[in-house]
């Protein structure tokens, strides 16, 4: 990272740029410095409320805003309705009380009196480079 350049040397450059005095440069010099760090320099005037107001539009971002949430829609796993069928066709081919409480995911079933549920995932491929 660059150094900065001394005051002085910036001055000598403003100077010359702006064909101002070496005195009049160093006060812009300064000047630069304070509102850099977000000071108000002696010559700024306090801003009205209108200007305040007008100022703090400005720096807020443009956004939409929308009446209602974007619903989020999950694509349908055919895979997982079809295997979560076949376990399901089982359960009731033994006899057994099955409730489906989510098509893809879960079921419910009794078995010799005793209440099972079944999950099925389908975890994601791993991420191995060819």
């Amino acid at each position: 990272m660059p150094r900065k350049e001394s005051k002085e040397v910036r001055a000598k450059k403003y100077a010359e740029v702006l064909k101002i005095s070496y005195e009049e440069a160093l006060k812009v010099v300064e000047d630069d410095d304070i509102i850099d760090a977000g000071g108000r320099c002696d010559w700024e005037t306090e801003p009205t409320a209108e200007e305040k107001k007008a100022m703090r539009k400005a720096r807020m971002a443009d956004r939409t805003v929308s009446a209602e949430k974007a619903k989020r829609t999950r694509a349908e796993d055919t895979d997982k309705r079809e295997l979560m069928g076949a376990l399901e066709t089982l359960a009731r081919e033994m006899g057994e009380t099955v409730e489906v409480t989510n098509p893809e995911r879960e079921l419910e079933l009794i078995y010799n009196g005793r209440k099972f549920k079944i999950t099925l995932s389908a975890p994601r491929g791993s991420k191995k480079a060819d």
